[in-house]
Order: C-alpha cells, then sequence, then structure tokens
C-alpha cells in the first residue's frame, strides 16, 4: 500500500512511536528485546553504500555456501547482501562475495529461533518458529544501520505484529520502491511512479498451493487479502517467489506463470490512486504522483489489474526451487531462475521476465529441491482444483432476476446473467476489488459481510446495437445502467447472500 511519506511521519509521531533513539511510549513490555520497534516504515534516510559494521559481527560457524543463487526462505539476497539462515540463526555476506559469511546481531527474542529468511530491496523479512514477522530495516545500507523490528498492521505499520497464515507452503517478502523500481507498468502500457514509500508484501502460497495469501504491513492484522492463482483461482501452484510485487510460480508439471500485483496494483488504494476501467490508452503519463491523482488530463492506472502471463517451458530437467528477483528500474526488470540440470551438470535455467527462452548456467551445487516432472506440454488444466461453489441467485424488485455463479473473492471478474420481464437476458461483466479495509477481515467468504468496489461493465458490442434491442434491454441498460459502459456499485458478499447496491439486487446463495 502506497503511503504519503509527510503524512505518514505525522501520523507514526502521533501514535507515540518515536525512531529517534528507538523508544516507545504506546507500548509497555517486560522485555523491550521481544518487541523491536525499528525503523521500518519511515521515511527513507541515506544509504551507505559501505560495509561499515560488517567487520564487527562475528564470522559465521555454520556449513554456508559460496554463493547464493536463489531468493528462497533458507538463502536470499538483495542488490549488496547475501542473507542465510541456519539453526535459528540469519548470517551475511556481500551478494558478490565468494564466501565471508558473518553472523547478523538479532533481537533477543528471535535469536536462535529464526525458521525462513526474505530479502527484497531494502528490508528483509525472517519468520520465527512461532510464524511471527520481524523485518530488518536499511538493508541496501552498511551493516551498522540494520534494525529489525516486530510492528506489522495498522495503524501504519505501528500495529502489534502479524504471521504466517495457517497452511502456509511457501512464502516471499516482496519491496516494490521508489528508489530502486521507479515505475511500473500497467495494461495499458503506461508506467506510473511507486510513489514516495515502497509497496511491502508477504505472499503466501496457501490452501494447498491454490491460494495465494498477501500479507501488507499497513492494512490490518490478518489474512484477508489475496491474489488469485491462474485459471479463475483453481490453479494449483507448488512453489512461489516475489520480488518488486512480481509473483513467479510452478505447478507440478513445470507450468510457469507470472503476474505483477500488489494492493496499490489491483485497485483497491483509491484513497492515494485514481483507477480507470475505462481505456487509457494514447493519454500522457503523469509527470508526478499528484498530477496522476487529481489531474485527468493524463492516464489513470489501468484497470483490471493485470492478470498471469505464462512462461515458456524450461528445455530441461527443473525442480521446484525457484526464484525471482529485479535486476533494475521498471517492472519488466525481473530475472527467473529454476534449479535444474543440463548436459548432466547441475545448476539452473535462467531467463528475463520478456525473454522467449531460457538459458542454463551451470553452478556443479547439489540440487536442493524436489525434481518435477516436466513435459513440453503446458498441463495446467490437469492440476486444476474445483471451481468455487459460491453460486447466487435471486429476483429484483422490478421482476428481473440475476444470477453469478462461482464467485471468487481473489478472482475477478465475474459473468452477472440479468434475466428480463419479456424472457430477454443481458450478460454483463462484474469487477470486483476487495477495499480498502482498517478493520480486521476473516478470510474468504464467511458470515461476516464483504464490501468490493464493484464496477458493472457492458460489452461494446451491446451498446452499439442497443436501438436493435428489446424494450426490456434498452430499459434496462439507459434507466438502470445510465446507458453507460462502466458503472461502478458498491458489492456486498456474505456466505449467504449477494448485494449489487446499483442494481437494488440482493441474490441468495443457491
Amino acid at each position: 500500500m502506497f503511503r504519503h511519506t509527510i503524512g505518514r511521519t505525522a501520523v507514526i509521531v502521533a501514535t507515540g512511536l518515536v525512531f529517534t533513539g528507538m523508544t516507545t511510549h504506546s507500548v509497555t513490555v517486560a522485555d523491550p528485546g521481544c518487541a523491536p520497534v525499528g525503523t521500518v516504515g519511515t521515511p527513507e534516510v541515506t544509504v551507505d553504500e559501505s560495509t561499515a559494521g560488517l567487520e564487527t559481527l562475528a564470522p559465521a560457524a555454520a556449513d554456508l555456501p559460496t554463493q547464493v543463487y536463489f531468493r528462497t526462505t533458507a538463502e536470499s539476497f538483495n542488490r549488496r547482501w547475501a542473507f542465510a539462515t541456519r539453526d535459528g540463526h540469519v548470517y551475511v555476506k556481500e551478494s558478490a562475495a565468494h564466501g565471508g559469511w558473518r553472523t547478523v546481531e538479532l533481537p533477543g527474542c528471535l535469536a536462535g529461533r529464526v525458521v525462513g529468511v526474505s530479502a527484497d530491496d531494502d528490508e528483509v523479512m525472517a519468520i520465527d518458529r512461532d510464524g511471527r514477522f520481524f523485518t530488518m530495516d536499511h538493508a541496501l545500507s552498511a551493516p551498522r544501520d540494520w534494525n529489525w523490528s516486530s510492528r506489522y498492521g495498522t495503524p501504519l505499520w505501528t500495529g502489534p505484529g502479524n504471521n504466517l497464515p495457517p497452511g502456509t507452503l511457501a512464502w516471499s517478502w516482496s519491496v516494490l520502491s521508489p528508489t530502486e523500481d521507479h515505475v511500473w507498468r500497467d495494461t495499458a502500457g503506461n508506467d506510473h511512479p511507486v510513489g514516495g514509500a515502497k509497496v511491502s508484501h508477504v505472499f503466501a502460497l496457501t490452501h494447498g498451493g491454490q491460494r495465494i495469501q498477501y500479507i501488507d504491513p499497513w492494512l490490518p492484522v490478518d489474512h484477508s487479502y489475496e491474489m488469485s492463482t491462474p485459471y479463475g483461482g483453481r490453479f494449483q501452484a507448488v512453489a512461489l517467489s516475489t520480488a518488486a510485487s512480481t509473483s513467479l510460480i510452478v505447478n507440478r508439471f513445470g507450468d510457469f506463470y507470472t503476474r505483477l500485483y500488489d494492493f496499490d496494483i489491483s485497485g483497491a488504494d483509491k484513497v492515494f490512486f485514481r483507477y480507470a476501467y475505462d481505456d487509457q490508452r494514447g493519454l500522457p503519463e503523469a509527470p508526478d504522483m499528484l498530477a496522476e491523482r487529481v489531474d485527468s488530463r493524463y492516464a489513470a492506472i489501468q484497470l483490471p489489474a493485470p492478470e498471469w502471463a505464462q512462461q515458456p517451458k524450461v528445455p530441461g530437467e527443473i525442480t521446484d526451487r525457484i526464484s525471482i528477483h529485479k535486476t533494475g528500474p521498471g517492472s519488466s526488470a525481473r530475472e527467473l531462475r529454476v534449479e535444474g540440470r543440463d548436459g548432466g551438470r547441475n545448476g539452473f535455467w535462467t531467463k528475463q521476465l520478456t525473454d522467449e527462452a531460457w538459458t542454463f548456467v551451470p553452478t556443479d551445487q547439489p540440487l536442493v529441491g524436489t525434481p518435477l516432472d516436466n513435459p513440453p506440454t503446458n498441463r495446467s488444466l490437469d492440476t486444476l482444483a474445483a471451481p468455487s461453489p459460491y453460486d447466487y441467485q435471486g429476483v429484483s424488485p422490478r421482476g428481473w432476476s440475476a444470477q453469478v455463479r462461482e464467485f471468487d473473492v481473489a478472482a475477478t471478474p465475474t459473468p452477472l446473467r440479468i434475466e428480463l420481464n419479456d424472457g430477454s437476458g443481458v450478460d454483463l461483466i462484474l469487477h470486483t476489488v476487495d477495499g480498502l479495509r482498517q478493520t480486521p477481515q476473516r478470510p474468504g467468504i464467511t458470515s461476516q459481510p464483504r464490501h468490493f468496489d464493484g464496477t458493472i461493465e457492458l460489452s461494446p458490442e451491446l451498446l452499439a446495437s442497443l436501438d436493435a434491442q428489446s424494450e426490456a434491454v434498452r430499459d434496462f441498460v439507459r434507466n438502470v445502467l445510465g446507458g453507460n459502459r462502466f458503472t461502478d456499485t458498491a458489492v456486498v458478499v456474505t456466505d449467504t447472500g449477494f448485494h449489487i447496491a446499483r442494481l437494488d439486487l440482493t441474490l441468495n446463495r443457491s
């Protein structure tokens, strides 16, 4: 989630968190080492490109590789540093160096308890034995600047902390930043500035590989936000890696997909961003965030958000040890890596995000991942889970009926079928975006009402032929939808009902 730096700083100070001197007046704990405050989420300081402080860290006594090639949760890296975890501890070396590992100083309650670590940009996420989040800040700076925080969640990354969702199969830390990434590109081909602060998420592969839950430190302490997997959320992945809001997944047959997606890109952050379903192609890009937000002469962020893109098959043996990392500014600057073999040698297959083919880099390191079946044909459909069981139907006060089938909180759009009084029908598209929340929401569809920002879309073909349609269709389009191709509406969903405010329509679970 994007935040204005000045406003964010003021609110953080107002909550009682004082980062100068690392003290807190808002929380009283018996052992301050178990609730580190840290600087993460505060305005960035000048990066120290030196290695100052590295020499004070104890040499590592663990068995560690000379080089780190993959961003996993056992070993990870950013532009400057490589990190690894062994036996509950975290180790670091310069990314380009061969060996030279040192032991990272950890808060007392985290030392000896780390089970996973993931680095991206200037932040490192560590997970302890209980799945709790601990974030290290200034990870592109000198080690003397590093510090840890257990803060996570509302308000404004000052919350009490969060943890991995139950049943997490794989997870990854992702940071999209103005200093490293600068911009990202929407589906209209327009570049948008990342903004004045970073977009940081934990992405977690859950529910047997069918769902991806993301946890933003600026949002409520829950696990309610999701990114759909391919094929309407039915694709079942076995591995996940995310960097700079670009996720890489693979199924057990070696079918790879990538997607650019986070809370801001999804269309959910209407406080700070302007979004549009109307075609934004050809409109000029805004010179800055303010102009983009308030000046309609400039391109808004195109919705729907970018979908999954299938990557070419790897022409050789592979495992489920996969990795993605940023290589420069812009959302296309990503490198994909997959552990495997070629010509009898171990190593990894690699490609840039938009390249059409993979190349092999031998490392001669032992293979760590689980081998995947990798036929040359696409087997994505062979691993699909059952569709969502949430179907709804009902009758409006005006007498026409409507139906929504297989609704999924993370998959959009959804077909919306309207049957009018004269027997004619209208097929609409219902776009839904999980809205901005500041209070916890249970995951999925439950008895707790879930509020979406909805948009009803009419096909351009129907609008063009409207005069030739039945009187009932013309009346519905002109008087209910205002004759517009896109009509915004609030949508509220529970496990028993589906309400579309603009249509004054409540459907019941069928």
